[in-house]
């Protein structure tokens, strides 16, 4: 399994009041999945989606990514961790406005210390993955929302991530941009990336093979669509 999560738990504190956001919550995915969390503002699938990202820390329970126990590991080795093995595409793209579309996708290779031929090599492979061969220097202010995506779904790709993470990828984005991003990860998990989804929309959702619903910070559906 990629992923494993047993009997999650989480917890936010502010002073003396106390929110559970996600309460024994077990499921995994198996390397090349394609799953969607589901559920209403407040339902626990962006915390969810934090901790699987390694964004945030668990207040219970057991988080293994490839094997390893996540819940365990902090500092210096958690962000090796999140920039080797996640890759991320959220839905306000997060791009560098300053940097043009080649130059932001290099960032997890920098910051992973890639370098030459190669770097560029795997850079522009995963610009021509999602169209984008002719944009490579078009900064963020020349291209569209669905470009945008793109870019960052090439940024996501280019350190070969056990997982790829999308946090509502097509919300700022009209329905043809939606559909061809949303083709895009078809495309890209039937090639055998693993990718996890977090979306409020079933439309979004369908395109996927699982749906896991959440309500109240727990799972009351997990189901297989296709």
């Amino acid at each position: 399994m990629i992923i494993q999560v047993e009997n999650l738990l989480k917890v936010y504190r502010t002073g003396n009041l106390e929110v559970t956001a996600l309460r024994d919550v077990t499921f995994s995915v198996a390397a090349g999945e394609y799953l969607a969390i589901m559920g209403q503002s407040g339902s626990g699938k962006s915390t969810l989606m934090n901790i699987l990202g390694c964004l945030d820390s668990v207040s219970g329970g057991k988080y293994f990514l490839d094997e390893e126990d996540v819940s365990l590991i902090h500092g210096k080795k958690l962000a090796q961790i999140r920039n080797k093995k996640i890759g991320f595409v959220f839905q306000s793209y997060n791009l560098l406005p300053r940097l043009n579309a080649l130059q932001n996708v290099e960032l997890p290779m920098l910051y992973a210390g890639m370098r030459g031929k190669k770097r560029r090599s795997t850079e522009l492979d995963a610009l021509d993955r999602v169209g984008l061969s002719d944009r490579i220097h078009h900064k963020p202010a020349e291209l569209s929302g669905g470009q945008k995506q793109r870019v960052a779904i090439a940024r996501a790709l280019v350190n070969n991530p056990s997982i790829l993470l999308a946090d509502e990828p097509t919300g700022n984005l009209d329905s043809q941009s939606g559909d061809e991003i949303m083709a895009i990860f078809s495309r890209l998990n039937k090639e055998g990336v693993t990718i996890v989804m977090v979306t409020h929309e079933p439309e979004i959702a369908n395109h996927t093979n699982r749906i896991v619903s959440f309500k109240d910070g727990r799972i009351i559906k997990d189901e297989a669509i296709k």
